[in-house]
């Protein structure tokens, strides 16, 4: 008997095979599965999806090494769409974190692999590249990010409503029939997310924006961008995104820019089948929803079996106290990681903002005061040209409102980027998932100022949107200071370090402010 193949845990194989029998519509009639079992006993059941012509396709990852086998059948009397055999599971060679530590879910506060390794979740916004990136594009995309330091990147599964048009490609045609997708378009999604898995990315694939949904928000751009699911089809694309995807270790944003109105029970059956669909036919699944700018995950969502992190939106407003309250009350629905995953992106108009545009140093303070306040599993970046993918010549509907657009490559450096790769990197130096905020360390309540504790550092660390001097009413970090403990000012925009001038007269520690103007992150280590 030979050898059975090799493969790598964590990485994608794929089995094919093809129908004996010709099928009406194969994308509704027929539903393809595999089981796959290790020689411990340990079974994962993954659905199949129809690829064009009478091609059926299997993925999956092994999770963990030694021998499978595995037998893949349909609901149907075809015995073309049975198979069955066997590999063997080796560690993965590489040094992508993915396949090295697994897949990712939660673990109380944090993000983690599958191996407990920790995981901060530092996305970026390419949510229109789905229907819009070549490969070429997005092989320089991934570069860039790779090296700004990112590790996630959101995308749109179907076409981005207010992308940059036109959209190259279109997953159910021009008429859009929703039980007739087009394998060509999934196709070429499947390269971008393959890609950016072998380059260590994790993808958040969102499943239906709320234009996808019914009872949500109006059409945009005078154009009909609308085409609502019902709750079977939802299910059903659920399942065809889980077997195409679920192999690549993605999280999943079941929702985009949605509100959860109390009164819209239609939307949230739409929802709720499609993440139902997901979470089984994956085998680490990992759901949230997208919300609109400045809500919070609501009570009636966080409720849901399948939530198993928040990730909210603080939008693009100029008020910086939204990123923290949102992260505050998204942390105070329950013990589950919060992401924020949409802050100011740069060089977007404000909302209501007159014009002006979002800079480096705003897009900066909403992720670091996001962070303290309790965001502390994640955060996403944005930058207006890369969201909508817009090339020079095309048109943005959306001009009047969030501004022109620059092209998406030459958005792809703007400065920001490096910054929220510098927050990656602090974060990472610390047990970032047992970040605890503590408003309470402060004297008074300034402005714009968030501090809190990491217990297993016995540190504590304070931003300051404006540099000024710090107060901390905390009697045990005057103790701790005057026992040789370190008090440092870190400047966000530079990443220098400079010694902290501390007096800790008058049961406080008063911290002078470091020599720059802007914004400061004060770290004191006990």
């Amino acid at each position: 008997m030979p050898s059975p193949p090799i493969e790598q845990v964590w990485t994608p194989l794929e089995i094919g095979v093809r129908a004996d029998q010709r099928y009406a519509n194969p994308y509704t009639d027929v539903a393809v599965s595999a089981t796959f079992e290790h020689e411990s006993g340990t079974r994962h059941e993954v659905p199949g999806f129809w690829d064009g012509d009478g091609e059926w396709r299997v993925r999956f990852a092994p999770t963990e090494p030694g021998r499978w086998t595995y037998e893949v059948d349909s609901d149907s009397d075809d015995p073309g769409l049975a198979a069955g055999g066997r590999f063997e599971a080796v560690a993965s060679a590489g040094s992508n974190p993915i396949r090295s530590h697994g897949f990712l879910e939660p673990d109380g506060r944090q993000l983690v692999h599958d191996d407990g390794t920790p995981f901060f979740w530092l996305a970026d916004t390419a949510w229109s590249a789905g229907a819009k990136a070549s490969t070429e594009e997005w092989e320089r995309y991934l570069s860039a990010r790779g090296d700004q330091g990112f590790n996630v990147v959101q995308i749109n599964a179907l076409p981005q409503h207010d992308a940059s048009r036109p959209w190259d490609r279109l997953p159910f045609g021009e008429s859009w029939v929703l039980e007739d997708p087009d394998p060509a378009y999934f196709q070429a999604l499947d390269d971008l997310v393959a890609m950016a898995h072998d380059r260590g990315f994790v993808p958040a694939l969102v499943a239906l924006w709320f234009n996808y949904a019914p009872g949500t928000w109006p059409d945009w751009d005078g154009e009909r961008v609308r085409h609502p699911f019902d709750p079977e089809q939802a299910a059903r694309l659920g399942r065809y995104l889980a077997a195409r995807y679920g192999a690549f270790g993605p999280a999943w944003l079941i929702s985009g820019d949605t509100n959860y109105e109390a009164d819209d029970e239609a939307a949230l059956d739409v929802y709720d089948a499609a993440a139902r669909a997901i979470g089984e036919g994956v085998t680490h699944p990992l759901r949230a929803t997208h919300m609109i700018g400045g809500q919070s995950t609501p009570e009636r969502v966080a409720d849901r079996d399948w939530l198993d992190f928040n990730c909210y939106q603080s939008g693009h407003t100029p008020d910086l106290d939204v990123p923290a309250d949102v992260a505050t009350e998204c942390r105070s629905r329950g013990e589950a990681p919060v992401v924020n995953g949409e802050p100011p992106y740069e060089r977007m108009e404000f909302i209501d903002g007159d014009g002006q545009r979002i800079d480096r140093e705003t897009a900066r303070q909403a992720a670091w005061l996001s962070v303290l306040a309790g965001a502390n599993a994640g955060v996403t970046y944005g930058a207006h040209g890369v969201w909508p993918w817009h090339r020079d010549g095309e048109r943005f509907g959306g001009a009047d409102f969030w501004g022109m657009p620059d092209p998406w490559d030459e958005a792809l450096q703007l400065p920001g980027a490096r910054d929220y790769g510098r927050l990656r990197e602090f974060c990472e130096r610390f047990a970032i998932g047992e970040l605890e905020p503590r408003q309470d360390l402060l004297a008074g309540d300034p402005d714009l100022v968030r501090a809190a504790e990491l217990p297993a550092d016995d540190a504590v660390v304070v931003y300051a949107a404006t540099v000024e001097a710090v107060e901390l009413a905390a009697a045990e970090l005057e103790a701790a200071i005057e026992d040789g403990g370190s008090v440092s000012w870190i400047d966000p925009a530079e990443w220098s370090r400079v010694p902290a001038s501390v007096d800790t007269a008058d049961d406080r520690v008063t911290v002078a402010p470091p020599p720059w103007e802007g914004d400061g992150l004060l770290v004191c280590r006990r």
